[in-house]
């Protein structure tokens, strides 16, 4: 860990600055639409190919198998996602995005494109290139920790 206290403090500041930069497609297209961040990672998942079970949604939400189950139902009742039996083991339900549950995906993903490219404009190819840089060497810093270290 790095011992000079303020330039944590600093990196961390810098952190929620970054993340703040996302609220207005949040509040945009998230909140506008009455979804979660939850709702829309199971979304995020239930649109791949072939959808999913609820317990592989919550192994990579890395929640229970319950906490999805209440997730799908508010997402069902607004015609986001469907249940149906899975074509190879008719025991086995899955989860799959609807049409209109597509197209918000589509919507919120074309829309974060354009704000993070109108970003990455102002920023300039260089800065960009140290920013993807600096990103990659944070995501590989943040998989290398182990579970103990982690504080809650």
């Amino acid at each position: 860990m790095i011992d000079n206290r303020e330039l944590n403090e600093r990196g961390i500041r810098a952190y929620a600055r970054a993340l703040a930069v996302a609220d207005p497609i949040r509040l945009r297209f998230w909140d506008g639409r009455g979804l979660t961040m939850a709702q829309l990672r199971v979304m995020l998942v239930a649109i791949k190919p072939g959808g999913a079970t609820v317990s592989e949604i919550a192994a990579r939400m890395h929640v229970t198998p319950a906490t999805v189950t209440g997730l799908t139902n508010r997402l069902i009742r607004r015609k986001l996602i469907r249940r149906r039996e899975d074509d190879a083991d008719r025991r086995r339900i899955r989860i799959d995005a609807t049409e209109l549950g597509r197209e918000i995906v589509r919507e919120i993903d074309v829309a974060s494109h354009a704000y993070l490219e109108a970003i990455f404009a102002r920023m300039g190819e260089e800065r960009l290139r140290i920013f993807i840089d600096a990103l990659a060497d944070f995501t590989n810093a943040a998989r290398t920790l182990g579970e103990g270290e982690l504080a809650v």
